[in-house]
């Protein structure tokens, strides 16, 4: 005997991938807030990922943002592993290129741009600009020796 009982429940509304950015973007904001030690500063990606969310931009500057403040999150602070919290990193990058957990963020950081290309949600200008900006510039190599220190 079969159950009819799914036939009586309402259809889920679909959400758009905006909408899902929207809510993404909510939660992460709300997280680096929430954890951030006292007295330390959100970086002002982050405001622009509120404003953008607030000015309900299309999916491109949204997943750019987000991908920003992901970057920035890992870049510029530290965690604590008990807590949490978030404080302002100290480590100097340059100098510890070899260290295997620095080239580990970095290329995950790098891939995940790879993967916004290939899911078609951010272009490949904006996510050359990003990396550029935020990971390349950060170990003062060049594009060309980042790629090469990646193993690319």
């Amino acid at each position: 005997m079969e159950s009819d009982f799914a036939s009586g429940m309402p259809e889920k509304p679909e959400v758009s991938l905006q909408e899902q950015l929207i809510e993404s973007a909510t939660t992460f904001i709300a997280d680096i807030e929430n954890r951030l030690g006292e007295g330390v500063e959100a970086p002002p990606v982050l405001e622009e990922l509120r404003t953008a969310r607030d000015d309900n931009a299309d999916v491109p500057v949204l997943t750019a943002k987000i991908y920003e403040l992901m970057i920035e999150q890992g870049m510029t602070y530290d965690q604590d592993p008990d807590t949490g919290a978030l404080t302002t990193t100290t480590y100097d990058v340059k100098a510890n290129l070899e260290i295997p957990e620095v080239k580990s963020e970095f290329a995950y950081l790098y891939k995940y741009g790879m993967t916004l290309i290939a899911k078609g949600v951010v272009d490949v200008d904006t996510v050359k600009s990003i990396v550029t900006e935020r990971l390349i510039e950060r170990t003062g190599l060049t594009p060309e020796k980042f790629d090469e220190w990646l193993g690319y």
